[in-house]
């Protein structure tokens, strides 16, 4: 048992390894000018709270992974190859725009986590029990939260990652005949009134090219 998880733990470090510099290479599309651009200036200023659902994750994956410490992972339901290296994108996209991230709150699923953690680039992640809940006690008392400490830390932006039927409840909202929200797309919400003041579409792609196997 102990030799399996050790060999399981460097499967996992050698696949981290190889996505991050995947990713390093590829080419990210950046937002585009206009709507998207004064979004980012508003980032910059800080003040808002970016949600977002969980990166690409369809169901029914045959090797499924976790891989933030203490994440619950979902019978096939990790991100995938697409989802990974979409959240890694968010995160860069941040950066390269001079967003600041003061932290992010993920629910304990491993694709929320692992999509809270890449798109946060190196800010502090936590899981949080409202970021799964539908009560409304628990969203009014974590929009409180939220907005306390945006005030206390002005200038800083937070990261709320979660699911389809979670993010709407802090602001995220579908359009186009959109059945939920989708992911690769975040939403700048104010906390004074959890509006959302801005759909940012990141136009995240994933450079799909069919395995080889010898």
């Amino acid at each position: 048992m102990i030799r399996t998880q050790k060999m399981l733990q460097l499967l996992c470090a050698a696949f981290v390894a190889a996505f991050m510099s995947a990713c390093t290479t590829a080419p990210i599309q950046s937002p585009t000018k206009t709507a998207n651009a004064v979004a980012f200036e508003a980032l910059k200023r800080g003040g808002y709270v970016i949600v977002m659902r969980h990166a690409n994750s369809p169901h029914g994956q045959a090797a499924s992974v976790g891989l933030a410490k203490g994440c619950r992972l979902a019978p096939g339901r990790g991100l995938d190859a697409e989802g990974f290296f979409q959240a890694r994108a968010i995160g860069e996209i941040l950066k390269q725009n001079d967003a600041p991230i003061l932290k992010a709150y993920t629910s304990e699923m491993c694709r929320s986590w692992d999509t809270a953690a890449l798109a946060a680039g190196g800010a502090p992640v936590a899981a949080h029990p409202s970021q799964i809940s539908t009560k409304a006690g628990d969203v009014a008392a974590m929009k409180r939260k939220v907005a306390a400490e945006l005030a206390a830390n002005p200038g800083e932006n937070i990261i709320l990652s979660s699911h389809s039927n979670i993010a709407p409840l802090y602001g995220a909202s579908t359009m186009n005949g959109e059945k939920e929200v989708p992911s690769g797309v975040i939403w700048l919400v104010h906390p004074r009134d959890w509006q959302a003041i801005a759909r940012v579409e990141l136009s995240v792609r994933y450079p799909k090219e069919t395995p080889v196997v010898k």
